[in-house]
């Protein structure tokens, strides 16, 4: 067999300078845009964020740095720092020197018991299980739901087809669906836990709660804990959950499908449509 590159493959032969007259051209397969401006760079954005309540920080995620209000609700909601909707009197933004901060105003003593059971770290990922400081704290407020039917087949395909529509290069997409796949939810956000904690904190907005989440991701422990503890009882991703995830979800009677981006509904945990 040759060592030669193929047709449309061009020898790797170092670094181009800055400026030579083939700067632009395919280098190794690829091209090189390795000067190019930041501010053209159309990617997603991503912002340290940081949590608070009221003076006690709480965590600090990597977000995207649209709807703040809804995801730190949601996250608060489903990090087990408030319980109601109403807890939370006010909510104030201010920038950082690299990011932003949401300041939720609570009761003192809501502020004083959820710092206790905070991770010990100063700062974590979009997953909030990150950090924690004992393993109970991954668990904590885990519950059985009881056991509910899972969306139909025909609403689970009706809402894949609207998140291919809300779909955007480089974010996460989960929908709130009721009973017949409508959406009554949208988070966006380049982290898929972020995500979730959008329509989470949108349905407590709201007031209204959806029957479905499907999210546009793998299935993570994490989103199974935070889909349970918002009591909605069937989680889709489109594609594979981690074994954890699936064996928390059996315990929770929560309805997990694995959607295989699109190609099969595989339901791996919970009762079928019409059987429960």
């Amino acid at each position: 067999m040759s060592d030669s590159p193929g047709p449309n493959v061009t020898a790797y032969q170092g670094a181009p300078q800055p400026g030579a007259p083939d700067d632009s051209l395919p280098l190794a397969g690829y091209e090189d845009q390795r000067h190019r401006p930041l501010r053209e760079f159309d990617g997603p954005s991503e912002l340290p964020i940081s949590l608070s309540l009221n003076d006690v920080a709480m965590a600090t995620l990597l977000a995207t740095p649209d709807s703040l209000e809804a995801l730190a609700i949601g996250h608060a909601y489903t990090a087990g720092w408030i319980e109601r909707i109403d807890q939370v009197e006010s909510i104030e933004r201010f920038r950082l020197r690299h990011g932003l901060a949401v300041r939720m105003n609570v009761p003192g003593r809501l502020a004083a018991r959820a710092a206790e059971k905070a991770p010990r770290e100063a700062s974590v990922s979009s997953c909030g299980a990150c950090g924690a400081a004992e393993e109970a704290q991954i668990m904590a407020g885990l519950v059985r739901l009881g056991v509910t039917p899972a969306l139909s087949a025909e609403a689970l395909q009706r809402g894949l087809a609207t998140l291919d529509c809300h779909s955007r290069r480089g974010q996460h997409c989960a929908l709130g669906l009721d009973a017949n796949g409508e959406v009554t939810t949208v988070g966006m956000d380049i982290g898929r836990h972020n995500a979730l904690d959008r329509v989470i904190g949108e349905s407590l907005r709201s007031g209204h709660w959806p029957q479905a989440v499907l999210i546009s991701s793998r299935c993570s422990l994490e989103l199974v804990q935070k889909t349970v503890r918002a009591g909605i009882g069937t989680l889709a991703t489109l594609s594979l959950p981690s074994a954890m995830a699936v064996e928390v979800a059996r315990a929770c009677d929560l309805n997990l499908i694995c959607c295989h981006r699109g190609k099969r509904l595989e339901l791996l945990s919970g009762a079928l449509p019409g059987r429960a």
